[in-house]
């Protein structure tokens, strides 16, 4: 007993210290009333599915059918960079660049509290099709100021999942945090990009009082030792 506290203290500062989920969206759950797959307008903004973040669209041809949006579809999803295993479904602007008003600048943010964060990242799984978006712009802010663009990425996806990595350290400590994917340069309809398993991820920084405590479980150690 007399290294209890000192040991659960050792405990909570390594749990803080590993890197951990901010927040993550697999997807999987994109039934729709009426059968099929795809986004209601209901479901944005959309929370994360685990963890805590927010996850939104704009600047999209938002025509919909019965409430169900015509151009954001959820096709099949992949296991690449799950975290749960399950392949599920994904998110997808289609192109609808035959439409008045296209899906060419379309922006997909997630949005989420990096206060108590450090070495922040974020990971996700990308695939598309030949006509679909050529051009996927990657950028951070601080609410609604541009921290720059991460990644600019050219070329038309291919069929196949990929994984993507980028730091986000540059949003570490930030309250109001959020990375948006712009796309664009589909020239059809139909032609589509696909995200899946989109998690943010990062170290949390310990409270304050972590350390006062670790201090006091050595002192208490010390003094029963001097007893």
């Amino acid at each position: 007993m007399k290294n209890a506290i000192a040991i659960v203290a050792l405990a909570g500062m390594t749990g803080m210290a590993g890197a951990d989920t901010v927040a993550n969206w697999g997807f999987n759950n994109q039934g729709l009333d009426g059968g099929g797959f795809g986004f209601q307008v209901s479901d944005f903004p959309q929370n994360a599915d685990v963890g805590s973040g927010m996850f939104t669209v704009g600047n999209f041809n938002d025509s919909d059918t019965g409430g169900v949006y015509d151009w954001v579809q959820s096709f099949a999803g992949t296991t690449t960079l799950s975290i749960d295993g399950v392949s599920g479904g994904s998110f997808a602007f289609q192109g609808a660049a035959n439409e008045d008003v296209t899906n060419n600048g379309a922006q997909a943010t997630f949005a989420f509290d990096g206060t108590n964060w450090d070495a922040l990242s974020i990971d996700f799984a990308r695939r598309g099709t030949s006509t679909g978006f050529n051009l996927l712009t990657i950028e951070i802010f601080d609410g609604g100021s541009s921290l720059g663009i991460v990644d600019t990425i050219a070329g038309a996806q291919s069929s196949t999942w990929t994984s993507n990595s980028y730091d986000l350290s540059a949003l570490d400590g930030i309250l109001d945090a959020s990375v948006v994917f712009t796309f664009d340069g589909a020239t059809s309809n139909t032609g589509n990009n696909r995200l899946d398993n989109v998690t943010i991820s990062g170290t949390a920084v310990p409270a304050p009082g972590a350390f006062a405590l670790l201090g006091l479980g050595g002192l208490v150690g010390a003094r029963r030792r001097r007893a």
